[in-house]
C-alpha cells in the first residue's frame, strides 16, 4: 500500500532529507558525503542544473561541486548537458541505476580487485622464498611467516571467487 502524498511543506523537507540520506549512504561506503548529496540533488532535479546552481542549493563551493561532478561522471552517474547560447556547464543524473552499476562502478571495482589480486600473488611469491629455518629479514619467525602465508592464501581464494563471480555470464545478464 502506498503512503499518502505529503503536503507541499513536507515535500521540500523530505527532499532535503533524501539529499542528506544520499550523502550519508555514500559516506558509509567511503565515497564521501558530497558525492551522494550532489547525485541525490541531481536525481531529484527534472531538468539539467548548472554547477553554480548545485553549489548554491547545497550551500557548498562551486569548486567542490566541480570535483564531485567529475567523480560522478567517471561513474557514469551524471551526463554533461550544453544549452544553446549558454556557456555554463549543466548536468543531469543518470536515472538507470543498473547502467551506473554496469558501466560506471563495476569496471572500476574489477580493476581495483585485479590490482589487489596481483599484490596478493606478488606477496605470496616472495613469501614462498622466505623461511628455510631462519627468521625473515623483518625478524618474523617461521611460524609467523607460515601464518602470514596461510592468511594470504585465504585472501587469494576469496579474490579468485570474487573475480569469477564478477566475471560470470549470469551476473552480466542480471546487470
Amino acid at each position: 500500500m502506498k503512503p499518502p502524498p505529503l503536503p507541499a511543506t513536507n515535500w521540500a523537507a523530505e527532499c532535503r532529507r533524501f539529499i542528506e540520506a544520499g550523502g550519508n549512504t555514500t559516506h558509509a561506503f567511503g565515497l564521501g558525503r558530497m558525492l551522494g548529496r550532489v547525485f541525490a540533488f541531481l536525481y531529484l532535479s527534472p531538468q539539467a542544473v548548472s554547477l553554480e546552481d548545485i553549489a548554491a542549493r547545497l550551500q557548498v563551493s562551486k569548486a567542490s561541486v566541480s570535483i564531485v561532478v567529475r567523480q560522478l561522471f567517471e561513474f557514469q552517474a551524471v551526463r554533461h548537458i550544453t544549452l544553446p547560447g549558454d556557456r555554463r556547464d549543466y548536468y543531469e543524473a543518470e536515472t538507470d541505476f543498473l547502467l551506473i552499476l554496469r558501466r560506471g562502478i563495476m569496471p572500476g571495482f574489477r580493476k581495483k580487485l585485479q590490482t589487489a589480486g596481483m599484490q596478493i600473488e606478488r606477496t605470496l611469491g616472495v613469501g614462498a622464498t622466505a623461511g628455510g629455518g631462519s627468521a625473515a629479514p623483518d625478524g618474523r619467525s617461521e611460524d609467523d611467516q607460515a601464518e602470514i602465508r596461510r592468511r594470504l592464501r585465504k585472501a587469494q581464494a576469496l579474490h579468485r571467487r570474487l573475480d569469477q563471480l564478477l566475471g560470470s555470464r549470469i551476473l552480466a545478464k542480471l546487470l
